[in-house]
């Protein structure tokens, strides 16, 4: 008596499927798996497939351009700045030609769902795009202040007519005929933290600072120059 419940209960249910799926020629055609060119079933899946793309993600990066008296000094620096855009689903739309008979995406998608088929959702990874934005920031070199003298020793009374004047880092300084020179004050313009015990100059006896002398550390005080006819200061920057 069980076995025959059992068995009542299975032909409604097959006899409830039957009824939601006409086999029609739509559904004939989609079934038609035995043929080596036709894959309904795989063809079912592609088509329930829905691949959904995020919407982009755009990183800003700012070069920012430090313009000197007579220098530019350029930097890079990436900032990761979220843009707001749109996801995308891609649903595909393509009915194979051997269901021909399926009228339309309703009756297609109809006989996919009767051979058990349902649909899926993929995520394609997310993509990127990379705005570059330039900026400008002025700022100052670090100087330093110096004053020649016809003698050795930077006596009071052998200063140089129109000798007074500031190295500025980076930049060819020339000089007038002296022997020796006395550093004053450094400034370090916008760079932060440095010192003048962190630059150095160097004298050439070109004009142009094309023949090197000798280096002298950047610090206070008298030192030797000798007949040298420009000096170029140096700091790390």
């Amino acid at each position: 008596m069980h076995f025959s419940t059992l068995s009542v209960l299975c032909g409604l249910a097959a006899a409830a499927s039957a009824a939601s799926c006409n086999a029609d020629n739509c559904l004939r055609a989609v079934r038609a798996n035995s043929f080596p060119t036709r894959s309904g079933a795989a063809d079912c899946s592609s088509y329930f497939e829905a691949t959904v793309t995020p919407a982009t993600a755009t990183v800003t990066q700012t070069a920012t351009i430090t313009s000197y008296s007579n220098k530019r000094r350029r930097a890079l620096n990436a900032v990761g700045e979220g843009v707001e855009a749109r996801q995308m689903t891609d649903i595909p739309t393509a009915i194979p030609t051997y269901a021909s008979a399926c009228s339309g995406s309703a009756r297609y998608s109809s006989a996919c769902s009767c051979i058990g088929v349902t649909a899926t959702t993929s995520t394609a990874p997310t993509p990127t795009m990379t705005v570059t934005v330039t900026a400008t920031a002025t700022a100052t070199r670090p100087t330093l202040a110096f004053t020649g003298y016809y003698g050795e020793s930077c006596d009071a009374g052998t200063e140089e007519d129109n000798s007074s004047g500031s190295f500025v880092e980076g930049e060819c300084m020339m000089l007038p005929i002296q022997i020796s020179i006395e550093d004053g004050a450094f400034d370090a313009g916008t760079e932060t933290g440095l010192t003048a015990a962190d630059c150095m100059i160097t004298f050439y006896s070109g004009a142009d600072c094309t023949t090197e002398e000798h280096t002298a550390p950047a610090t206070p005080g008298c030192q030797f120059v000798g007949y040298d006819f420009s000096g170029l200061l140096t700091c790390p920057m």
